[in-house]
């Protein structure tokens, strides 16, 4: 079922209010002083405001290779153990569990510590430093603060699948807020009224909303452990692609502290970068509210249901038998009982490996169907099985590549607007400006764009890729049987 935050309006007209103030000192002369007061060490950095890029930080001198920048103590950092509302937190998940049942319930139960830390007002010991993120997610541009009419340049798009749609418990934050507030929040004040300080219902929804951006935003993973934590200062920092990335991240065990180290040398006045990770555009959007225009990272994912339909566009005999070609594809982890497999296209158009074997499966002839079904084999002469002669393999490469072909149509149908449209938008707003509040709908308006482009762009070259001039039939069966992880994980 599709979703969305019913106060996403109110949210974006609240962040418009906000936009016209100066997040740029990071929270002013409390936030400096609330790190000095919690021995956050800065050498040759500070937070400042760039043209491009908004709110980030500079470096105050020349900086050489190897140098530790930042330093946090360990009890500095917000965690679910080190916040106040720790044993209650304790209580909610269960007495004796020795971790979150799901890791979707373990970042909430940060939120919600956020939450509880923001309600708490000055008494919290993290007062100044959440008030300096929750300004920054007021003038930025998550999702969550985006209204009805801006979110719908994003449908179709991953940003918005995963946002509204995606019920997967081990997706990052935010995805099915408005379902985890009534399901979660809700339930955890009504067992600890007094942490809400009076707030009401709908004004501990808004407050939801925006610790969600938080966390989402601003929230680190730390060790093994996969420990998700609020880290001061290293939050300041603006993303780069890797391989731009001015500093990397490190725990000092022995002095117990988090620093961060230069990578790169950055000349005084430069902007000092850190990297969010190999992220495509519509995951920044989504979790960060930004996106890059010349992102090295793209892409996008079909459906299972996108990928059935292009299948029986290249063979409509598929459809007498996809009860048990999806349960084929199901013991091989390729599918699912509610079709919600998703398939990864590079950005290049090279379908991911597990989209090339579902295809190849799909498109089957019935007796070569009947033969993988009989045959009680191991994979390997399964494979051998369907090597078939030559005759038989051209077949098989040409109902993959038509198949794929159709696929890189219907998918390119499921966006609010057009490529045209997409280009269009983008050309008209490339110069807008993220961080003035005239430019806000426009902004995102662009964002969206930028998002829709690079998807739309992946499904185009799709095709492209398929019948590429040097494309061999083994490009396209070369992955039976086995389902390969590629780049991207998927």
């Amino acid at each position: 079922m599709t979703s969305k935050p019913a106060s996403s309006k109110s949210a974006g007209k609240r962040a418009a209010e906000a936009r016209g103030r100066d997040a740029g000192g990071g929270g002013g002369g409390a936030f400096a002083k609330w790190l000095r007061d919690n021995k956050v060490e800065l050498d040759g950095v500070e937070v400042a405001r760039f043209a491009r890029t908004g709110r980030g930080v500079r470096a105050t001198r020349d900086l050489r290779v190897g140098e530790v920048v930042v330093s946090v103590p360990d009890d500095a950092v917000l965690t679910v153990d080190a916040c106040a509302v720790k044993k209650e937190l304790g209580e909610f998940v269960g007495d004796g569990d020795d971790e979150a049942p799901s890791p979707r319930l373990d970042k909430e139960l940060l939120v919600i510590a956020v939450m509880c830390e923001m309600c708490a007002g000055k008494s919290s010991a993290w007062c100044e430093y959440l008030e300096t993120v929750h300004e920054a997610v007021r003038v930025g541009h998550s999702v969550l603060a985006w209204d009805d009419e801006q979110v719908t340049a994003l449908f179709g798009t991953d940003a918005w699948r995963d946002a509204y749609e995606n019920d997967d418990e081990t997706l990052d934050l935010p995805m099915m807020t408005e379902e985890h507030f009534e399901n979660v929040v809700t339930l955890f004040f009504k067992l600890f009224p007094k942490l809400a300080s009076g707030l009401s219902v709908e004004a501990l929804r808004e407050l939801h909303f925006a610790a969600t951006a938080m966390v989402a935003g601003y929230s680190f993973t730390l060790g093994d452990d996969e420990i998700q934590a609020m880290v001061p200062f290293w939050d300041m920092l603006n993303h780069a692609p890797p391989c731009e990335a001015s500093v990397r991240l490190h725990h000092d065990q022995k002095n117990g502290c988090l620093q961060m180290i230069t990578v790169r040398g950055v000349k005084k006045g430069e902007e000092v970068f850190n990297t969010y990770g190999p992220l495509r555009n519509a995951e920044l959007l989504r979790r960060y509210g930004f996106v890059l225009p010349r992102n090295p990272h793209g892409g996008t994912t079909v459906g299972l249901a996108e990928v059935i339909q292009a299948a029986m566009g290249a063979n409509p005999l598929v459809v007498d038998e996809l009860p048990l070609r999806l349960a084929w594809l199901e013991s091989r982890g390729l599918a699912d009982e509610e079709l919600s497999t998703r398939f990864f296209v590079h950005r290049t158009g090279r379908p991911s490996d597990k989209l090339l074997i579902a295809m190849r499966l799909l498109t089957l002839k019935p007796e070569e169907m009947t033969a993988l079904i009989e045959a009680d084999f191991d994979d390997e002469e399964q494979l051998m099985l369907l090597e078939g002669n030559d005759e038989e393999r051209t077949e098989q490469s040409y109902m993959v590549g038509a198949s794929l072909q159709f696929l890189g149509m219907y998918a390119k149908s499921r966006y609010a607007e057009s490529m045209k449209a997409s280009r269009l938008t983008y050309k008209m707003y490339a110069s807008v400006s993220p961080h003035v509040q005239k430019h806000e709908s426009i902004y995102r308006a662009w964002a969206a764009a930028v998002v829709r482009m690079d998807e739309q762009r992946a499904l185009t070259k799709l095709g492209r890729w398929t019948y590429h001039p040097g494309r061999s039939e083994d490009a396209l069966l070369h992955a039976w049987p086995f389902p390969v992880a590629d780049e991207e994980g998927r």
